[in-house]
């Protein structure tokens, strides 16, 4: 299937799993309230590190790994029942352990933590990696629009007021272990079944553990920041950080998606050895990137401020600073999705990696034992900002010699002119119409067709320039004669 279509389908994918949720945030933020909205994303955030210690890093290097082997069908099934057999090992043990800390570890949300261990199922079941690995999108988008959707109806008729939080969380937790469940119908036939021996399982252990290591610094500033503001602020306040970061992650869907696809087919061709048509996909993936990710940046900062109010309610007012502070990470994560994603994981380049992800994680913890307590929230905002400011710059020291930056700069400098000017424009219309559904729209609507036009024009302005270059040059040679 063609990197377009692949894109197409996992930008479905990946809206999906940010979306479908966040049209439940109007209703849900208002009905259980920062305090239960946060109850809910601090009790995750504890459960997610019980699921990324189960996986072991298995999701990333499962997808590389099926992709290098998907031309040899006996191969690959080896490969997919040896990876799976030590992936239900390691999550089975990770769920007796969760179960037993979750009893007599957790005092305050006890039961919400427990109901937690549904989703921790999910990643029992979970073999999305084979699919991303032989690059079949469609059945994942199938599967989460009809989970999604379904899950959907059920908050809008059971959660009612703040006292459903335990609903709400057996609603969401269910989705994400129907999800995995429902995959193992989509394997028939794309599998032999092979024997594997205990051996061939542990083979897998310390490849799976290289791709682990660094995902504990990811681990650290995607959820610790989360964890930290629930134990040294309060569960408020963590559901003004977690809502404000699920829209910016929204935005950062429609480009991450593009790493996702381009991971798998990087893997392949670097397995082939056509390292000039990877590098390719690399410079035409950045650009691509970039050019999706600036406008993404000014678009939701400019439109937070009236976005917010009609949006979430008045509680979440404080979210509208945290997000402003979160935007600029949409390029940057953009950045470090293409240097880190498309090229040092499927290159091998583990220890670049590794040390891109950990100097983010160093910086994001300190910052947050620092800003945290003081300013909870907006403090915790910062940290991961400086977080992928640091991740970014240590990945372009790894890629330097690789990407050709003085082609690069230009764009980028005409992608960030546009997005100046339409950062400018929303501002404006945001100020004149106040905060509302259709001042949104109308934001949506002109920034959208503001960006691409300004760059349309900037390229059109380029061109003329260059031709007129052309012309003088050929008016020089005839007065010469």
């Amino acid at each position: 299937m063609s990197i377009k279509k692949n894109y197409l389908y996992n930008l479905i994918y990946q809206v999906l799993v940010m979306i479908l949720p966040l049209i439940t945030v109007p209703y849900v933020s208002r009905v259980l309230l920062p305090h239960g909205v946060g109850t809910f994303a601090y009790t995750a955030s504890i459960v997610s590190y019980f699921s990324f210690l189960g996986i072991l890093g298995i999701d990333t290097y499962g997808n590389k790994l099926i992709a290098m082997s998907r031309d040899d069908k006996r191969k690959m099934s080896e490969n997919f029942f040896s990876l799976y057999f030590l992936q239900l090992m390691l999550t089975m043990t990770s769920l007796i352990v969760y179960i037993i800390t979750a009893i007599f570890f957790i005092q305050q949300d006890r039961s919400i933590a427990l109901i937690q261990t549904i989703s921790l199922l999910g990643t029992v079941f979970d073999c999305s990696w084979f699919f991303f690995g032989i690059e079949l999108f469609k059945k994942i988008v199938t599967r989460n629009i009809i989970i999604k959707l379904l899950s959907l109806a059920a908050i809008f008729i059971l959660v009612k007021q703040p006292s459903d939080l335990p609903v709400y969380t057996v609603i969401m937790c269910l989705s994400v272990f129907l999800s995995s469940l429902i995959m193992w119908v989509y394997l028939k036939g794309r599998i032999m079944i092979v024997r594997v021996s205990f051996r061939q399982i542990m083979t897998h252990l310390k490849p799976s553990m290289i791709y682990f290591i660094p995902g504990i610094a990811l681990q650290v500033y995607f959820v610790l920041n989360k964890t930290m503001i629930g134990i040294v602020a309060n569960n408020s306040e963590v559901g003004i950080f977690d809502y404000a970061d699920k829209i910016r992650m929204m935005a950062l869907s429609v480009v991450t998606s593009l790493g996702t696809v381009m991971l798998p087919r990087m893997a392949h061709t670097f397995a082939v050895g056509k390292i000039e048509k990877a590098k390719e996909y690399l410079l035409k993936s950045l650009d691509f990137s970039t050019l999706l990710a600036i406008p993404l940046m000014f678009g939701v900062a400019a439109i937070a401020k009236e976005f917010i109010p009609w949006y979430m309610g008045e509680h979440f007012l404080k979210s509208i600073v945290v997000l402003i502070i979160l935007a600029p990470t949409i390029v940057l994560m953009a950045w470090s999705g293409v240097f880190g994603t498309q090229y040092l994981l499927p290159l091998g380049k583990m220890k670049a990696y590794t040390a891109s992800v950990y100097a983010g994680a160093i910086v994001n913890f300190g910052a947050n034992l620092l800003l945290i307590k003081p300013f909870g929230s907006i403090g915790a905002s910062f940290a991961t900002l400086a977080a992928e400011v640091v991740v970014t710059l240590v990945q372009l020291y790894y890629v330097r010699a690789l990407i050709p930056f003085k082609h690069i700069v230009p764009k980028t400098m005409y992608y960030l002119g546009a997005g100046t000017v339409m950062f400018l424009l929303l501002q404006m219309i945001g100020r004149m119409m106040g905060a509302s559904i259709l001042t949104t729209g109308v934001q949506v609507a002109l920034g959208c067709v503001v960006y691409f036009a300004s760059i349309a024009l900037i390229e059109t302005m380029k061109h003329d320039g260059m031709v007129y270059h052309e012309i003088g040059k050929v008016l020089q040679k005839y007065r010469s004669r």
